[in-house]
């Protein structure tokens, strides 16, 4: 049986890049558990890389996603996947190198979760993304959405959870490169390479200060606490002022 994900190392004359491949085609690389312990240990294994450049995060078959594996078994209520999901979000908004998303097909939910999370965004002309969570009662698709598009489209795409196609997602901002189908990893591949030539620790402190000012690294906190907060009741959390904690839900004067 083949990983889950793999990972690939490519040396450049600035360092290194990893190419971090979702590997389940049989099922649109729909995220298991074991899919998204490999995730993080790849994530956490490219953040100790000394000459990490870059990372790209791309889906084998055809597609990125179709983002949670509805047909697993969950003898927990999900509350582990839930917690790897959180877990893999903050890890890949929060590298300190430059990310980038390489779309074929479909990223849907979890798997348009992670196109979010990266820094640069590459579509397929014929791609297609789904925020699914109002769908299946998961509180998520807020905390990178709103930045990246505005208020109001990002409530048009999450509140309505329909098929966003391309071109309308790189007319309203959210990816930066529009391809021909095939072309995204080569073209995630030409920024990736442009930024490695740059100094690495201001790339790196650039990126802080990016989702610091952007305010994403409190609404990534704020949005997760609220999926683990969903996990462990088994349902929706109505008092989020109650159940979540302190530092990170909003403060009410």
């Amino acid at each position: 049986m083949s990983e889950p994900v793999a990972v690939e190392l490519v040396e450049i004359p600035a360092g290194t890049l990893r190419v971090i491949t979702l590997s389940r085609p049989a099922v649109r690389n729909a995220m298991d558990t074991a899919l998204l312990v490999a995730l993080s240990d790849a994530l956490d294994d490219a953040d100790r890389d000394a000459r990490l450049r870059g990372v790209l995060v791309t889906g084998a078959g055809g597609a990125f996603s179709a983002g949670a594996d509805l047909r697993e078994e969950l003898p927990d209520d999900g509350r582990r996947r839930m917690e790897l999901f959180t877990t893999v979000y903050e890890q890949l908004t929060l590298l300190r190198v430059p990310t980038a998303a390489a779309v074929e097909g479909y990223a849907v939910g979890g798997g348009v979760e992670l196109v979010g999370a990266c820094d640069l965004r590459v579509l397929a002309r014929d791609a297609v993304l789904r925020f699914p969570g109002a769908i299946h009662g998961v509180p998520v698709g807020t905390a990178r959405t709103v930045g990246q598009v505005g208020l109001s489209v990002a409530k048009d795409w999450v509140l309505s959870s329909r098929d966003v196609p391309a071109e309308e997602a790189f007319a309203a901002g959210f990816a930066q490169r529009l391809v021909p189908p095939g072309g995204t990893s080569d073209a995630a591949r030409v920024w990736l390479d442009e930024v490695a030539r740059r100094d690495p620790d201001t790339v790196a402190l650039l990126k802080r200060l990016f989702n610091d000012h952007g305010g994403v690294r409190n609404r990534v906190a704020y949005e997760n606490d609220a999926l683990r907060a969903h996990a462990e009741t088994g349902g929706l959390a109505p008092g989020l002022d109650r159940d979540l904690p302190r530092t990170v839900r909003p403060r009410r004067v």
